[in-house]
């Protein structure tokens, strides 16, 4: 695959019924990415969306793209982007909450409900057997999710302020899981365990220094809201999403890994842009 520099196909997880279950993994090659990954477009634009007048031109197609992905991102059954989501949407939660019991909010969400709840109707015990492996608590995959913490353990006995080094981790555990190419199944294991206790304070002091300048960004969209200007109205709800979304990236990264792909740090060089890019506007 040109793009991916490799094999890329759609995920399959297994056969109910002599019917294969398809994950959606698009360029990504593992649904549980592209299922993380989908989370950053959901929360940064879902108030950008709230926020905008009901006549913008922009307001039903953003609505449209909006179901779309939640929609693309519940095929891809990832876990870990259903942790993401949830989290990020609690931090909208407070400051959006009068938008969220609004027709703009829950007339695209209950078209998509409709659609869903349609599916499973008509394909009922299919669905009903996938759901039941796929949440469940004892199945292989969730084992493998929680069993790596407790390296965490070992590696601040042996080696506490600078771990095993990078990309080590399938290295010097390979005789445990029996892979040469095991990853963490955890950003913040792979943190721990591959640069230490300084390593994950130096990470933490960063992502810190993100927040504070997304709440700088916040404060901006206020004071441009006030002074009247036209880009006023969006900076706010975008730093919003924007938090939303790093939040929600953090904590599914607690269950898988992401967080080290370029588009992560893309997304980090957005966010840190905004106050930047719209301060000038408020010393005019």
């Amino acid at each position: 695959m040109p793009l991916t520099g490799g094999a890329s196909r759609i995920s399959v997880f297994g056969i109910i019924g002599g019917s294969n279950i398809y994950r959606v993994n698009a360029l990504t090659g593992d649904p549980n990415h592209f299922g993380v990954m989908l989370a950053v477009p959901l929360l940064a634009l879902t108030p950008v969306y709230l926020r905008l007048p009901r006549r913008h031109r922009l307001k039903w197609p953003l609505a449209a793209v909006l179901a779309f992905l939640l929609l693309v991102d519940i095929a891809t059954f990832s876990r870990s982007g259903g942790v993401g989501l949830i989290a990020g949407a609690l931090v909208l939660v407070v400051p959006y909450r009068r938008f969220f019991r609004s027709k703009q909010f829950l007339v695209p969400l209950g078209a998509l409900a409709v659609v869903l709840l349609g599916v499973l109707y008509t394909h009922s015990h299919f669905f009903e057997t996938f759901l039941g492996q796929r949440f469940s608590t004892n199945g292989r995959s969730t084992s493998a999710h929680f069993a790596v913490y407790d390296f965490i353990g070992q590696i601040l006995h042996m080696h506490p302020l600078l771990g095993l080094g990078n990309n080590n981790f399938a290295v010097y555990y390979e005789f445990v899981t029996g892979k040469a190419n095991f990853g963490a199944h955890s950003y913040w294991v792979a943190v721990v365990v591959e640069s230490g206790l300084l390593g994950l304070v130096l990470w933490i002091l960063f992502l810190r220094y993100v927040f504070v300048r997304l709440l700088a960004a916040r404060r901006l969209g206020r004071l441009l809201d006030r002074l009247g200007d036209a880009e006023g109205p969006h900076v706010r709800p975008l730093a919003y999403g924007l938090t939303a979304a790093l939040v929600g990236t953090i904590a599914a990264n607690f269950f898988y890994l992401t967080m080290q792909f370029y588009y992560f740090y893309a997304f980090l060089a957005f966010a840190l842009a905004l106050p930047v890019v719209f301060g000038a506007r408020a010393r005019e």
